[in-house]
């Protein structure tokens, strides 16, 4: 039987990729201590599977660092004390590195924390398959603000949607998640309820809207058609 291979992020974002070459689309990020099961290796890329949310993908052999399963077995801690410095760093950079490190004092409530942490994304630029202030989309957004508040979301919009409790338009409040859907019904954008009538979301660039039961308005102009609503605590 083959030994089950781990590894750990230990810069602060690595690209996941859909095929193995630096000119594929980039579907994901690993972010710093995220952690990893490898599940092939083809010459210098390896085939992963995240820890948090099961995504798949590849990554450059040359970003990988390797971990016990004793560590990986114990997900999301500092195991490096030669990066303790940096790690200060990234408490003051959230979001250009780690979201694993929660700033918000204990008192606060989960979903306070889902939506301070959201908004600390505002302006930034939208980039696919990214999770940090440097570029983040819709559903990296959603997964990231909501893992500040210690709970877990799959990384698409459309698995997203799957999980949760559906609300109706009526029950509606701040933190709940909203789906958007295209012609044909599919789900492809996801944001977070910040009021009953605001909208925090990625498109073009990290912004809050307003939003009605029809769905989101930038401008006047309805730019997502509203699918449903789930809260996810």
């Amino acid at each position: 039987m083959q030994k089950t291979v781990y590894g750990q992020a230990r810069l602060s974002i690595i690209p996941i990729r859909a095929n193995a070459s630096h000119s594929s689309e980039m579907v994901s990020q690993l972010l710093y201590n995220e952690t990893y099961t490898i599940l092939k290796q083809e010459e210098d890329w390896l085939y992963i599977e995240c820890l948090h949310d099961g995504y798949k993908g590849w990554i450059a052999e040359n970003q990988v660092h390797y971990i016990s399963q004793e560590i990986f077995d114990t997900p999301f801690k500092r195991y490096n004390p030669d990066l303790i410095e940096w790690d200060q760093q990234l408490e003051l950079n959230l979001f250009m590195g780690s979201p694993f490190y929660d700033l918000a004092p204990s008192i606060v409530p989960p979903i306070e924390r889902v939506c301070n942490a959201a908004k600390q994304f505002l302006n930034s630029p939208y980039l696919w398959g990214g999770r940090t202030g440097a570029g983040v989309d819709c559903s990296g957004l959603v997964q990231v603000a909501f893992r500040m508040g210690n709970i877990l979301l799959p990384r698409d919009a459309s698995q997203q949607a799957k999980v949760g409790k559906k609300v109706a338009w009526e029950d509606r409040q701040r933190g709940d998640v909203a789906f958007f859907k295209d012609k044909t019904g599919k789900i492809t954008h996801v944001g977070l309820l910040l009021s009953p009538d605001t909208i925090l979301h990625a498109s073009a660039w990290v912004r809050i809207d307003k939003i009605d039961s029809v769905g989101i308005f930038h401008q006047n102009i309805c730019t997502h058609e509203l699918s449903l609503i789930k809260r996810m605590r």
